[in-house]
C-alpha cells in the first residue's frame, strides 16, 4: 500500500472532473475526501444544463468562478433557473444557508447549429411582389406609371401597407423623399390636386357607355382624387355635389 501511495503521490487530482470524490494517501490508509462545495455546484449546474437544453455534458463550458468567491456548503439540493432571456446565465440559490450567486455558461457547437438553421431558414424565405420606386422621388412629384417598378422583395422586414398595384398611385403626389428600390407605402403620397377652388371642371352625369350629359360648373373647393366637392351652376345659380375623377373633371352625384 505504501509502495502504491508513493506512485501515486505526483498525481494531482485536482484534473478531476469536478473532483467529486477523491482519495488521499495517509500513512498506509486511504482518506476519503469529499468534493469541495464549489466542485459540487459546478457538477450540479452541469447536470441542470444537460437536463433542461438536451447537450451532451462535454459541450457544457462552465466561465471560471471569481478565485476570491467562497462558496459555502449547502445542506439542501441547490436550485437553478434562468432569471434572464439569455441562455447563458445561471442563477444557483440555497436555501440553507441562504446565498444565491449567477454561473456564465456556453454550449460549444451551438452556434455552429445556430449557423445551419438560419441558412435554412434564409433559403426559404418568402418573397411578394410590390411597388417600388423606379427612380428618385421628390417631395410633391405627380406619379405616374413611369415612377415606379413591380419588384419582387423578401417578406419579413417588409414594411406595412405596402402597395401593390399601379393604379394606386395614379393621380397621386410624393409626400417625402424616397430612394430608388425602396418600396412605396400608403402613407409616402396622397391623392394630388385636381381641382381648385374657382376652376371651371366638366362635370359629367351618367354612364360613359351609355346616357350622358356633361355641362360646366365652378369649384366651390379644393378638391383631390376620389374626394366630394360644392359645385355651383353659374347659369341656374343651382348647388351641385360632384366627385373628383381627374384633372378638372367631376362625376355628378
Amino acid at each position: 500500500m505504501q509502495m502504491l501511495c508513493r506512485l501515486l503521490d505526483p498525481v494531482t487530482v485536482r484534473g478531476l472532473w469536478f473532483g467529486a470524490v477523491f482519495f488521499l494517501c495517509s500513512g498506509s490508509a486511504w482518506a476519503v475526501v469529499p468534493a469541495s462545495p464549489s466542485a459540487t455546484l459546478q457538477k450540479s449546474v452541469v447536470d441542470w444544463v444537460v437536463q433542461t437544453q438536451s447537450v451532451p455534458a462535454e459541450s457544457v463550458v462552465l466561465a471560471p468562478l471569481d478565485p476570491r468567491l467562497q462558496v459555502k456548503a449547502c445542506s439542501s439540493p441547490l436550485a437553478m433557473d434562468l432569471p434572464f432571456a439569455s441562455t447563458e446565465t445561471i442563477r444557483v440559490r440555497c436555501a440553507q444557508p441562504t446565498w444565491q450567486l449567477f454561473v456564465r455558461v456556453s454550449v460549444t457547437g451551438r452556434v455552429a447549429a445556430s449557423s445551419a438553421q438560419a441558412k435554412v431558414e434564409t433559403a426559404e424565405v418568402e418573397k411578394r411582389q410590390v411597388l417600388v420606386a423606379a427612380v428618385p422621388l421628390q417631395r410633391g412629384m405627380i406619379l405616374t406609371e413611369a415612377h415606379v417598378r413591380l419588384a419582387e422583395v423578401d417578406t419579413p422586414g417588409m414594411p406595412v401597407n405596402v402597395l401593390e398595384q399601379v393604379s394606386q398611385i395614379l393621380h397621386s403626389e410624393v409626400v417625402r423623399d424616397v430612394r430608388p428600390d425602396t418600396p412605396l407605402r400608403s402613407q409616402d403620397i396622397r391623392p394630388t390636386l385636381l381641382v381648385k377652388r374657382g376652376q371651371m371642371v366638366l362635370m359629367s352625369i351618367g354612364q360613359a357607355q351609355g346616357f350622358q350629359i356633361s355641362a360646366r360648373v365652378e369649384a366651390q373647393q379644393d378638391g383631390r382624387y376620389g374626394e366630394q366637392i360644392k359645385l355651383k351652376n353659374r347659369d341656374s345659380g343651382r348647388m351641385l355635389t360632384g366627385l373628383v375623377k381627374g384633372p378638372n373633371q367631376v362625376q355628378g352625384l
